[in-house]
């Protein structure tokens, strides 16, 4: 039997030795003396465990903050070539739309470039977060509440400086994002606290919603 255990070490690498002798006391004796032997050919001492661990428990720490932040991951995400020609595509089929509807149909001039605005910023949104937050509830609940706080804050930005400038006309778009983080966060926080379940939309049952 111990023959096996030191034959088994020593096809392991330092880092798994090492990490098995920081939980030896699960191994049984004979186990922990071969463990001990295979240390000691290897000239890997107490201070080699301690270091090993301190990088397991920082590499621990950093996987932790990444899953923490998680939720705003997607916000990263950048949209590839396909996606911009999708969602400018559909900005161009909307507003192709908007203008062959009789004129009655249409916004008044103060709030044009304001709902153009909220537009882009809304369909880039909405493409480049598609492969995560589409299926929750969350997003769409937050989508609509940032959506027409992001109009009426553009509306009055207009109304108070005039025509934007280009730059001012990106920075209004970015409005949105950052309107979007807040609804978002606060949305998450109220589900949170009331403790409900966010239900979620499950494509290979027909697009049922399930509890």
């Amino acid at each position: 039997m111990p023959g096996d255990f030191s034959a088994e070490y020593s096809r392991q690498s330092d880092d798994e030795l090492l990490d098995l002798a920081s939980h030896r006391q699960s191994l049984l004796a004979e186990a922990s003396a071969a463990l001990d032997a295979e240390l000691r050919r290897r000239n890997l001492t107490e201070a080699d465990r301690v270091e090993h661990q301190r990088l397991v428990r920082r590499y621990e720490q950093r996987e932790s903050r990444q899953h923490r932040r998680k939720p705003i991951e997607p916000l990263k995400y950048q949209m590839s070539g396909r996606d911009m020609l999708w969602a400018f595509s559909l900005i161009a089929l909307i507003c192709f739309t908007y203008i062959a509807l009789p004129v009655r149909y249409h916004l008044k001039p103060e709030w044009q470039e304001a709902g153009f605005i909220v537009m882009l910023a809304t369909i880039i949104l909405i493409f480049a977060t598609r492969q995560v937050f589409w299926r929750k509830s969350t997003f769409w609940i937050s989508i609509a509440i940032s959506s027409g706080l992001h109009l009426a804050t553009v509306h009055a930005w207009t109304r108070w400086v005039g025509d934007l400038s280009r730059g001012e006309g990106k920075a209004a778009t970015f409005l949105g994002l950052l309107l979007f983080l807040v609804i978002y966060w606060i949305v998450r926080l109220l589900r949170r606290v009331l403790n409900t379940e966010e239900p979620v939309i499950r494509h290979d049952q027909g697009d049922q919603v399930v509890r």
